[in-house]
């Protein structure tokens, strides 16, 4: 198994503890060890009190709370969500921001890496690495991240017009659809990024659309309920987070 334990015995079991109790991160209550199989290389996700917090506590795979019927935040992506999330605490705290960015693309690559050993399937994996990538630049690319997350915007935008066009003129319509593919050349390593970013928004942006839409639905009918309980309609907007005021205990 490519995650073990100090020990080098397999990790069978990953050891979490949900602090308090209704938090949304949990700590890491044993450590986890992962060998990269491209660069034999050893990386490390201590346990939590190894290090100063924020180290040692995780979200699992930060997927927002509205697409888990998409992407879920725990399963097999687990050990290696866990090690990103320590990896990308190392890097941002890397006082050049150049360093930082080359450590973020080589701990994205593992992450992807480790996501396949996991059994997580192609596309899936390769979504997870495009936007924990765009994370990355947006943090320490710079202008030049800023750059490039709005490529992939106006991306998208080219391939629904693209889409727009054959319907109303015919199937050279979608010619448009390769101006992303063009446009992405000139960043040479970083194109697959921009790639996959650009169509697979186009692909499934709808999908994300119509799964927001029935979660804007759906918390608007509880904020009601609250309101007509007199309950706190605002603790609706983030479940998995506890409201500050914790006066009366939550009931089921």
């Amino acid at each position: 198994m490519p995650f073990e334990r100090d020990d080098g015995t397999p990790l069978d079991e990953i050891a979490l503890a949900q602090r308090p109790a209704d938090a949304d991160r949990f700590e890491v209550r044993e450590a986890i060890v992962y060998l990269d199989p491209r660069t034999g290389r050893r990386y490390r996700a201590p346990a939590a009190g190894e290090q100063p917090p924020p180290h040692g506590v995780t979200d699992l795979a930060s997927v927002p709370s509205a697409l888990w019927g998409l992407i879920a935040s725990y399963g097999r992506q687990s050990a290696p969500a866990i090690l990103h999330d320590e990896r990308s605490r190392v890097a941002a705290e890397l006082p050049d921001r150049g360093a930082a960015l080359a450590q973020r693309r080589e701990d994205d690559r593992v992450f992807h890496t480790a996501l396949r050993e996991q059994g997580v399937p192609r596309l899936r994996a390769r979504l997870m690495w495009a936007w924990v990538s765009a994370d990355r630049e947006f943090r320490h690319g710079g202008a030049l991240g800023w750059v490039l997350l709005a490529q992939v915007g106006l991306g998208v935008l080219a391939v629904a017009a693209a889409v727009a066009l054959a319907i109303v003129a015919g199937p050279w319509g979608l010619a448009l659809a390769a101006a992303p593919l063009i446009a992405a050349l000139p960043w040479g390593r970083t194109a697959p990024l921009i790639l996959v970013l650009t169509y697979s928004l186009a692909v499934f942006g709808p999908l994300l659309v119509a799964q927001l839409a029935a979660i804007v639905v759906f918390r608007v009918v509880e904020a009601i309920v609250e309101l007509v309980t007199g309950g706190d309609p605002a603790s609706v907007v983030r479940p998995t987070v506890a409201p500050a005021d914790r006066g009366e205990p939550t009931r089921g």
